[in-house]
């Protein structure tokens, strides 16, 4: 299934994925997080909803998942156990 988007619904996304990432600690803006977050972004628009408020609660419940989700976990315990051995 493809999804096409005018110029403003382009222009909303891009605005609500930059306002996100902007409350990600700067040292977990990576390429694979921001990617992440925008694939829920897109997601959500392409289900039909389009609300700024409704593409931001989806981007930040991402945000969450990222960090308390399984591969959060994950990532946690690897930087844990570099720290502490």
């Amino acid at each position: 299934m493809s999804a096409s988007y005018d110029p403003v619904t382009v222009a909303l996304m891009r605005d609500v994925l930059s306002k996100v990432v902007a409350k990600v600690p700067e040292q977990h803006r990576t390429s694979a997080n921001q990617a992440a977050i925008a694939g829920r972004i897109l997601a959500t628009a392409a289900q039909g909803i389009r609300s700024e408020e409704a593409l931001t609660s989806e981007a930040l419940a991402e945000v969450k998942e990222i960090f308390t989700g399984p591969a959060g976990m994950k990532r946690l315990h690897s930087d844990l156990s570099k720290v502490f051995g």
